[in-house]
């Protein structure tokens, strides 16, 4: 008659052999986990949903505005200015003396310097009257007298208008329909402004009409620099100076003059003394003032 079975534990012990189960207690251990589970259900972990951040998040939104109610203050308020109003006005009267002086302009009278001494070659930029104002801009910008010479054409070296800002800014005026032309000049003005929303290549020759120009003023190279003050004091805004051969060497204009006397005022005592001054002590202008329109 056979024994009833036995379990696998009493087996392995009569037959002598160790339990796979004993001999690995981690095993054993993942075994009893495995089977408590089994027992009493899956087990969930608790949620990360944002309803169980409620508080965390309401907290963070909360401090989020408060920073916005009270911002922290600038650093600019905290700053102390680097100059003050006296010093920057002590600096204008009284500029540093670290200019060195220049033996060009040593021991000579300002009045003996010439014209030609002051410009260069390099100041002088051509267009002829078939440039595109496209083409006129770009030469503008790339040339340090802010004027472009303006000839007939290619062979010629005959001067015979400008294009500087002025002209720029009355093109773009017209063109944006700003400007306020003379009854007879409405057709023009339109004409203008349609061709260039058009993008149609307009050539200087087209809006010479609808440019202020200043008087072409020349004066040779070998003229002093007394003449050419005594010019552009007079409302002139530059000044063409030109060889023996009546060719254009450079352009004179009130900016670079202002920027020679600034820059070699040292080398002419007349001149370096008169800095310190203020404009009430100058003998220019007029005491007795009419009107100011």
């Amino acid at each position: 008659m056979d024994s009833p079975a036995q379990p696998p534990a009493k087996a392995a012990h009569a037959a002598g052999t160790t339990p796979p189960a004993l001999a690995n207690p981690a095993a054993a251990a993942a075994a009893s986990s495995s089977s408590s589970s089994l027992a009493h259900g899956p087990h969930r972990s608790p949620s990360q949903s944002s309803l169980h951040r409620t508080g965390h998040a309401s907290s963070h939104r909360q401090s989020f505005a408060e920073n916005l109610r009270n911002p922290p203050p600038s650093p600019r308020s905290q700053r102390h200015p680097s100059f003050t109003q006296q010093a920057i006005q002590d600096l204008l009267n009284h500029p540093p003396p670290n200019r060195q002086a220049n033996p060009r302009f040593t021991g000579r009278d300002w009045r003996d310097v010439t014209v030609g001494e002051l410009v260069s070659q390099e100041d002088v930029s051509w267009a002829e009257f078939g440039t595109s104002v496209e083409d006129a801009t770009m030469a503008l910008l790339k040339n340090k007298s802010a004027v472009v010479l303006i000839r007939n054409d290619a062979a010629s070296q005959a001067v015979v208008s400008t294009f500087d800002f002025n002209d720029l800014n009355s093109y773009l005026l017209v063109v944006v329909g700003l400007a306020k032309p003379e009854e007879a000049h409405i057709a023009l003005y339109d004409s203008v402004a349609k061709r260039a929303r058009d993008r149609e290549a307009i050539p200087l020759r087209d809006i010479e009409p609808i440019c202020r120009k200043d008087p072409v003023v020349k004066l040779g190279a070998d003229q002093n620099l007394e003449k050419a003050v005594e010019v552009l004091g007079g409302g002139i805004h530059r000044i063409l100076v030109t060889d023996a051969a009546s060719n254009v060497v450079g352009v004179l204009d009130q900016l670079k003059l202002v920027e020679f006397f600034w820059n070699e005022g040292i080398n002419f005592p007349a001149i370096d003394r008169l800095y310190p001054l203020a404009l009430r002590d100058l003998p220019v202008g007029s005491q007795q003032i009419i009107a100011i329109k």
